[in-house]
């Protein structure tokens, strides 16, 4: 079985590969634990009033990969799109029910293995993926570099409703 200790190195890898993949891209990779978890999220900074060096969200859209030792033993990465006290983001004039309502109807389900977007406004899709733990670092790449797809969508949806 891996260790969560392992799978925080794994992640913190990551991290480094994606930033040295995509410097100045505009997403930011952010790396650390959170209630019993090893987290990577990608969020730009003006998807958030919070801090971009701070990890946990109090306010807007980022995407998630997190394990846990459950998680880890089933050898499943989660992943999910939060959208956060949208109400509340500088410069845009949200409505959170709207929002997740327009993510969905032009989110594309069939890249994303065992999502679900049945959820309420603040999540807007969730799921897991099989991950070969061998290949961990590679296999949690591919989910960054997959939510590239999907981030143009979410500059559209938040420039329709900037102030």
């Amino acid at each position: 079985m891996i260790s969560l200790r392992t799978i925080d190195a794994s992640f913190r890898e990551v991290k480094r590969r994606y930033d040295e993949r995509h410097p100045g891209h505009g997403l930011v990779c952010k790396q650390g634990f959170y209630t019993n978890c090893t987290v990577l999220k990608l969020q730009k900074p003006f998807w958030t009033n919070d801090s971009m060096a701070q990890v946990r969200n109090r306010s807007g859209i980022f995407f998630s990969i997190w394990m846990n030792a459950e998680s880890a033993q089933e050898s499943r990465a989660l992943y999910n799109i939060h959208a956060l006290k949208l109400r509340e983001l500088k410069s845009y004039r949200i409505a959170s029910r709207d929002f997740a309502k327009e993510f969905r109807n032009n989110f594309v389900k069939k890249s994303w293995p065992n999502v679900s977007v049945d959820y309420g406004p603040l999540t807007l899709m969730e799921g897991w993926e099989e991950v070969a733990l061998d290949e961990l670092e590679a296999d949690i790449l591919r989910m960054l570099e997959r939510f590239h797809q999907v981030s143009p969508l979410l500059d559209h949806l938040l420039d329709k409703r900037s102030r």
